[in-house]
């Protein structure tokens, strides 16, 4: 005994097909997250770096300046923009 006939089989196909088209043809767009709060860097007194290259770039420079070869490593901030600074890293 057949749970479904065909017609209603091809009919349950149709939706599902037409759900799946309709879903992929427009595409979705994240929802924007605006704060209110601005955010403040707590090391302003720091270079602030826009994106992981532009840090990079800057140690590279600067190790190839200096004969004594500081220790530098970056850390993004909480502000949002990249810092140098030196020494070994804190375990967290």
């Amino acid at each position: 005994m057949a749970l479904f006939d065909d017609d209603e089989l091809e009919h349950f196909y149709r939706r599902i097909e037409s759900r799946t088209e309709a879903a992929s043809a427009r595409p979705r767009r994240r929802r924007r997250v605006v704060t209110t709060a601005a955010i403040v860097c707590p090391t302003p007194e720091k270079i602030a770096y826009p994106d992981y290259a532009a840090v990079t770039g800057a140690i590279l420079a600067l190790t190839r300046q200096s004969r004594s070869r500081p220790s530098l490593r970056s850390y993004e901030c909480r502000c949002g923009y990249w810092h140098l600074t030196s020494g070994v890293p804190r375990p967290e």
